[in-house]
């Protein structure tokens, strides 16, 4: 078969230009890749109201608007750079991050240990149980009269609390501990080693941390509270946890990750707001509770649900 100096050029020429295609998508490839981005793409900290998150980290999105369609998934992290000739720079390409010590006053929660609310619980419970047979008709009624003139104190009481509640009506499923039972946990040993709670390769490091709001919308109430520090690297969107530890396992030098709901029914339209979504806070070092300052209510009257945190350690295998 013959073929002109002509048709062969055309034909050289043709997969020259795939090649420079190719070549050229790769290389956009990189520049978008999230790895490529300041905070992989989040823009502002996640406890600011006008942040929004870097990607989505799960296998599918809660809704299809406008701005969920904005936000990426998560591609990833670090696979473009693992994929490069320097990925020898990277620890994350040769077998994953490096582990890291718990910060002092983590107070990681335990398995099998009973706790004190536990034990109040089921003594309270226990007391009720034998004083219900011995109770008589006269001690009834005496405590119907009591609930009668103790309703007026109530009703302050209850008002300023549903004011609480009726920030957060997405319904929560994760059963959660109390940082206060988790404190006295940790109390009968002191060594957070010893029986250790893992999460994939993560230590839980507390569980639904709360504390006492010093200012904003929530000042004086017991809020749930989320990490600030200045080791954060970005924050993404996820429906489970494991989605968001497998996205820390992709980004060089990360080792802890925050885990918690930030409700806002003004803006649930929002992904970080969404109903049921995660956000994942991102940080190169474990952080202490010390820096739980995030209780909502700041700048919006966002509300901060089961805040969770996992730092990667050696005594959870890998």
């Amino acid at each position: 078969m013959f073929f002109s100096l002509k048709t062969i050029a055309l034909v050289a020429s043709t997969g020259l230009l795939a090649s420079q295609g190719a070549q050229a998508l790769t290389i956009e490839e990189r520049s978008t890749s999230l790895c490529n981005q300041q905070n992989y793409g989040a823009s502002g900290v996640p406890w600011n109201s006008n942040s929004t998150p870097g990607s989505f980290c799960s296998k599918n999105k809660p809704s299809n608007n406008k701005y969920w369609k904005n936000l990426p998934f998560w591609d990833g992290g670090d696979k473009v750079r693992c994929s490069g000739s320097q990925r020898g720079r990277y620890n994350v390409c040769n077998g994953g991050n490096k582990k890291s010590n718990l910060p002092k006053k983590c107070n990681p929660p335990h398995r099998g240990r009973k706790t004190t609310t536990a034990a109040a619980a089921t003594s309270t419970k226990a007391a009720a149980s034998s004083a219900a047979p011995a109770a008589s008709s006269a001690a009834v009624s005496s405590a119907a009269g009591s609930s009668a003139s103790s309703a007026a104190g109530s009703s302050a009481s209850s008002a300023a609390d549903s004011a609480v509640t009726g920030a957060v009506t997405a319904p929560v499923t994760a059963t959660v501990t109390s940082s206060a039972a988790t404190s006295t946990a940790t109390g009968t040993d002191p060594n957070p080693y010893a029986d250790p709670v893992c999460e994939l390769s993560y230590q839980v490091q507390y569980t639904n941390y709360t504390r006492v709001a010093a200012n904003g919308v929530w000042m004086g109430l017991t809020m749930g509270a989320a990490a600030q520090d200045a080791s954060y690297m970005t924050y993404t969107l996820s429906t489970s946890v494991d989605d968001c530890l497998t996205a820390c396992d992709q980004i060089e030098g990360c080792v802890f990750v925050n885990t918690y709901y930030d409700y806002n029914e003004e803006e649930n339209y929002l992904p970080k707001h969404a109903d049921g979504v995660l956000t994942c806070a991102m940080f190169s070092t474990c952080v202490s509770t010390d820096n739980n300052d995030n209780w909502g209510g700041q700048d919006d009257p966002n509300t901060i649900v089961n805040s969770n945190g996992y730092c990667k350690s050696g005594s959870c295998s890998s």
